[in-house]
């Protein structure tokens, strides 16, 4: 699997979420949107979602496009997280 990500837009400030990429795989699809965050956690990335309020008033989200194996997910995380330094870097 061929994965490559290009940050769209870095964001300033003090809030966790510090880019947006879009990723794409093996020339065949592109997932816009996924966020590079930083927190106490670490850095991870965040896939887009979907947010929504049900019939209880509760809000509720649900990731639109998710890796289904924890190689894959590593995998779009190293891309993304090396687009994110090199940007970084440059800009």
């Amino acid at each position: 699997m061929v994965i490559k990500a290009i940050i769209k837009k870095k964001l300033d400030g003090n809030k966790p979420t510090k880019a947006y990429a879009d990723v794409s795989i093996d020339d065949s699809i592109v997932i816009h949107g996924v966020a590079v965050v930083e927190s106490e956690k670490g850095r991870y990335i965040s896939m887009p979602f979907a947010k929504w309020t049900n019939k209880d008033g509760e809000e509720k989200t649900r990731d639109i496009v998710h890796p289904i194996t924890s190689s894959a997910r590593k995998q779009i995380e190293s891309a993304v997280f090396a687009a994110y330094d090199s940007y970084s870097e440059n800009n």
